[in-house]
């Protein structure tokens, strides 16, 4: 076989190579498309679904119409931050330091109300 023959043959494998990829990449850039568009949905989805679940529904019911779960949930608001009741940094250091040393009490219990500390092995009977 000549050097011009095999380059023929060659080319004639390239060209059904080809020929057999392009209907892979036109399908793979629809696919693309596709998928950045269902990316756009996933928040509103699930804040979609959360606000049915907030409204009475449960993943099992909206499972059972059909409902997935969504992939993304929204995110939670953050909490408010308790403002009263703050202690000083020198009162709650001590603080936990004395409940840190001292046994917790334990009220006994029989009927006459006494207290013993915890890991004292003072049992009632």
């Amino acid at each position: 076989m000549s050097a011009h023959e095999m380059k023929q043959r060659m080319e004639a494998i390239l060209a059904a190579r080809a020929e057999a990829i392009a209907p892979l990449l036109d399908v793979q850039g629809q696919r693309a498309d596709l998928l950045k568009q269902l990316a756009l949905l996933d928040e509103p989805y699930g804040k979609a679904y959360a606000e049915a679940e907030a409204g009475g529904w449960t993943a099992e019911e909206l499972a059972a119409l059909g409902a997935e779960e969504p992939v993304k949930r929204p995110k939670a608001r953050p909490r408010a931050r308790r403002t009263n009741a703050k202690k000083g940094a020198g009162e709650a250091a001590t603080s936990a330091t004395s409940e840190a040393s001292s046994p917790a009490v334990v009220p006994a219990q029989d009927s006459t109300g006494s207290a013993a500390p915890v890991g004292s092995g003072a049992q009632s009977s």
